[in-house]
């Protein structure tokens, strides 16, 4: 069975007004992602869908953690997700991008497939740089051994002569 068919919502036959999905992310969802560059996480999503005559209302809940790898020391991170979108989509001619929140979608479509969407969601929610926190003392509980390394820098920079020469006319 295709792991990421649970994620196909139908809303074909839905009466208008709101329904309530519940789902679970786990590492068997990030490994059926071809694309996916996390591999593991454990996020409770919750969705709502607003069925109206000319569009559906999608609001989601994303909480738990996605694991990711330290940008300062490698090691891995639980980083906690905890974040709300919506999606409208609204019937149309073609497939469209209206905005970041507003889709068109054909009048024959009958279902939604919110699985590219939740992962999209996940990777929003992540800082451009994800590094350990600080403990409360203010140090870096990085892997210690690997701030060691990275802090060793051995004294062999010689300076450019040419820099010398430059300083000299801007001193002038």
């Amino acid at each position: 069975m295709n792991y990421l068919k649970q994620f196909v919502i139908p809303f074909t036959g839905l009466k208008f007004g709101v329904h309530h999905y519940e789902f679970v992310i786990d590492d068997k969802f990030f490994e059926a992602l071809d694309y996916s560059m996390f591999k593991k996480g454990s996020l409770a999503v919750g969705v709502e869908l607003n069925r109206q005559e000319r569009m559906l209302i999608f609001d989601f809940q994303i909480r738990g953690f996605i694991e990711v790898e330290c940008d300062r020391c490698l090691d891995l991170i639980n980083y906690p997700v905890d974040s709300d979108h919506r999606l409208i989509f609204k019937f149309g001619e073609d497939w469209e991008d209206i905005s970041d929140e507003i889709i068109i979608i054909p009048e024959s479509e009958y279902q939604i497939d919110i699985a590219h969407y939740l992962y999209e969601f996940i990777g929003l929610t992540l800082p451009m740089q994800c590094i350990h926190p600080d403990d409360e003392n203010g140090s870096s509980t990085c892997n210690a051994e690997m701030l060691k390394l990275l802090g060793y820098h051995p004294d062999t920079h010689e300076e450019d002569p040419r820099w010398e020469a430059l300083k000299k006319l801007k001193k002038k």
